[in-house]
């Protein structure tokens, strides 16, 4: 008889839980700064963007700070990197700079340069810069199967107790749903509609003035939308739907 597969636990068994945030705005907004100023300690941010973290460092001027980069270049180094629990164990916070970089350019660059390589050398001769770039059907397929696996992996991670926060850019209006006032800009329309139900909590940044409409930090955070007219969610009982945005207080602190 074969032996079941499914493991079945006691709740008791399982370690202090973590949670898994989304948080997106407009760039220059405070997205890196304050998640880096604020998230428990140590942490390992997962670089996707082709920029310097050291300016994000300065701007944090966090005393305690115990951060290490972990450089991401190939989509499929970042997938073995996190299915390995010994990458990440070590760490309190891990951060996604940026989901939207890691869609809409590193993860589609590969699968457009794939999808080229595979095509025969007559088809490549003939407007090969716009072959290296289109998206086929297909690898919008790829596309989300892929990020859905990216997800799937931080869920896991933070399952271990582990804060894990993804960044995004602002989209107005996403493509995928024009409903929606504002959402992560992400590529292709599968993923971003399946995408929610992997997070805890998604908030939306906006910026905080003073009196004299200076830029002051922390950013509001919200996660929760007036009428859902912005993507948001918040999962859990009690806390603050809203306020200024704090890693370490889950949600937003006023």
């Amino acid at each position: 008889m074969e032996k079941n597969k499914i493991r079945i636990r006691d709740y008791k068994e399982f370690k202090k839980a973590g949670y898994m945030m989304l948080i997106y705005s407009e760039t220059g907004i405070g997205k890196t700064v304050t998640s880096i100023q604020t998230c428990p300690q140590p942490t390992l941010y997962i670089q996707t963007e082709p920029r310097s973290i050291v300016p994000s460092i300065e701007a944090a001027n966090r005393k305690d700070l115990q951060l290490k980069v972990a450089e991401c270049t190939k989509f499929i180094d970042l997938i073995e990197f996190l299915a390995n629990p010994k990458n990440t164990e070590e760490y309190q916070t891990i951060i996604l700079d940026s989901l939207t970089h890691l869609s809409n350019i590193s993860l589609s660059y590969e699968l457009t340069d794939e999808a080229f390589e595979a095509r025969a050398d007559k088809e490549k001769i003939a407007k090969q810069l716009t072959a290296k770039t289109k998206m086929t059907l297909e690898g919008y397929g790829a596309l989300a199967a892929n990020l859905n696996r990216i997800v799937a992996l931080l869920g896991a991670i933070s399952r271990r107790g582990k804060v894990v926060i993804c960044l995004c850019l602002l989209a107005e209006n996403p493509k995928w749903n024009r409903e929606l006032a504002a959402a992560p800009a992400l590529k292709g329309k599968e993923f971003p509609n399946s995408m929610p139900g992997f997070f805890d909590l998604i908030g939306r940044l906006q910026t905080r003035v003073d009196d004299d409409e200076r830029i002051v930090y922390p950013p509001y955070v919200y996660f929760k939308a007036p009428r859902d007219s912005y993507m948001a969610k918040y999962t859990g009982a009690g806390g603050k739907t809203e306020g200024l945005y704090d890693v370490s207080k889950k949600t937003g602190k006023k």
